[in-house]
């Protein structure tokens, strides 16, 4: 998985054109806390689809389910999409980060991340799916 925060200068519908068609997800910047957050969602998603036990068909999309701990797609999008495409978080599971950079015509920006997740926010992600 890579992650890069930056800014862009195409449009709105053009990245998400581009993010759709290329297996990336648009976030913003601002819901995510730290990169432990995102690495124990990209565990549970693999592990959800070697289980087949996922509930989206794309990996990504899989992904920003534990990730928000929602369990539909168009509320985890509401929740975390991006505003402006003057300050996104890109993840992808498929492109190196100069493609990414290249495709999205991306200025990369500090990611402004803690290292490490405080106790509710890992225990909202790993614990979104228990009913």
């Amino acid at each position: 998985m890579i992650f890069i925060r930056g800014s862009s200068k195409l449009t709105k519908l053009q990245l998400l054109k581009l993010a759709e068609n290329s297996g990336t997800l648009l976030l913003s910047p601002d819901k995510i806390n730290s990169e432990e957050e995102l690495l124990l969602a990209e565990r549970l998603t693999k592990d959800a689809i070697r289980e087949k036990r996922n509930t989206a068909k794309k990996r990504e999309k899989e992904f920003l389910l534990w990730l928000s701990a929602r369990t539909d797609i168009s509320s985890a999008l509401k929740l975390y999409s991006f505003q402006s495409p003057k300050d996104i978080l890109l993840i992808s599971f498929a492109k190196t980060k100069p493609q990414l950079k290249k495709l999205f015509q991306l200025k990369q920006n500090p990611l402004k991340l803690r290292k490490k997740a405080t106790p509710l926010e890992i225990e909202k992600i790993s614990l979104s799916r228990i009913l």
